[in-house]
């Protein structure tokens, strides 16, 4: 049986958010997308961890009815957040992706009804095509490592304005022994380009600058070896 593996066609071959913008945007990626991430035990496990760090980051909150999952992707999240009883719009700039997400979500959820899922919309995380303050929470996975400083300010700056009130978001930050090995050997010109990671200290600023004050910052998995931070934020 194939297992996961970096000739994946949904692997991205290079870093910058311009890059992987545009090759999400592809039909072969987005059909390939779940099996790359999801289809070996550790994945599973790993996805599992992560959405756990979720329902704690959302069971802090109180007040959140309608969610904005973005980007949905295939819609790992969005189906699991109509699942716990939550109104969600998926948003992903891939039309693919959402293409994939929509037909998963056509499965109903373990109690036979419909999952509570109110649409799909195409968007630009810098421009999204929403009222101001339209849904309570807005709910961002597996992006913000992808994206420049000054670009995710403007994307948290969006996510303020359509917002209530609540932001999940999740970042990765430098404290962990991969960071510091390949950041130095990345440094001194062996192996893979320097990770860019936050600090602590960066985190605040961002969202500080977005005019959000951080509630919680929940570990995903082991100190020192997970690079992995929940984020839950409220407008200031």
């Amino acid at each position: 049986m194939k297992k996961p593996g970096k000739s994946d066609p949904s692997r991205p071959r290079e870093d910058g958010y311009e890059y992987k913008r545009e090759f999400y945007r592809s039909a072969q990626v987005a059909e390939d997308y779940d099996f790359h991430r999801f289809s070996s035990p550790e994945r599973q496990k790993r996805n599992a961890r992560k959405w756990a760090a979720i329902q704690k980051a959302l069971s802090l909150t109180s007040g959140v009815h309608t969610i904005l999952d973005l980007p949905c992707g295939t819609g790992r999240f969005t189906g699991a957040l109509a699942r716990d009883g939550y109104q969600v719009v998926g948003s992903d700039i891939s039309l693919e992706m959402l293409q994939k997400a929509a037909s998963q979500s056509q499965q109903p959820a373990s109690n036979g009804r419909p999952l509570a899922i109110r649409g799909y919309v195409q968007a630009n995380a810098e421009a999204l095509p929403l009222r101001d303050v339209s849904l309570d929470c807005v709910v961002c996975i597996r992006f913000m490592m992808h994206v420049d400083p000054v670009s995710r300010v403007r994307m948290l700056k969006e996510f303020h304005r359509v917002s209530r009130r609540w932001v999940v978001v999740d970042y990765r930050h430098k404290y962990t022994f991969r960071y510091v090995m390949t950041h130095t050997f990345g440094k001194l010109g062996f192996g893979r380009t320097p990770l860019s990671r936050v600090s602590r200290a960066d985190l605040e600023r961002e969202f500080h600058d977005a005019g959000f004050a951080i509630r919680a910052v929940i570990r995903v998995s082991t100190p020192l070896l997970s690079d992995k931070w929940i984020v839950l934020a409220e407008r200031a």
